[in-house]
């Protein structure tokens, strides 16, 4: 039991360490294959990560929203933010970029409501990784 304990401690600090040092960088160069899923069972109608489906719909404003779906437990997360569907010069549109055999999603686009700390009317490109039914921010990268 002490081992197992151990092994988790280390995955938490090594998983906590590499996500600090992730975000320090300017050109990180991410993957899909570098976040496999380790199960092979898909969930019918799942589009991420073998068993999750995400959705995306317009929540008004010009703004877009965003869900992700346990296809097995029904648990509903949301994405981080609102976007907004493009600028206001018709360019710098919203994408999402995720998997199937993958726990990656690439986030990119303006940020509807930006909080204190962020930019205004900046394009950024925002890699997360979904670990626990929960998406940790790996890089967050200003896009011209």
């Amino acid at each position: 039991m002490k081992v197992f304990k151990y092994a988790i401690l280390c995955f938490i600090i090594f998983s906590v360490d590499y996500s600090c040092a992730a975000q320090g960088e300017d050109h990180i160069n991410l993957n899909f294959n570098d976040f496999p899923i380790k199960t092979k069972t898909k969930i019918k109608h799942a589009n991420f990560a073998y068993h999750y489906l995400i959705k995306v719909y317009g929540c008004g404003g010009g703004a877009i929203c965003g869900e992700i779906r346990n296809l097995l437990s029904n648990k509903v997360i949301g994405l981080p933010n609102a976007y907004l569907i493009e600028d206001e010069n018709g360019e710098n549109g919203f994408s999402i970029e995720y998997h199937l055999d993958s726990s990656l999603i690439i986030i990119s686009g303006i940020i509807a409501d930006p909080d204190v700390n962020e930019d205004k009317e900046r394009y950024r490109r925002k890699y997360y990784n979904f670990i626990n039914d929960k998406l940790e921010l790996i890089s967050s990268r200003k896009e011209d």
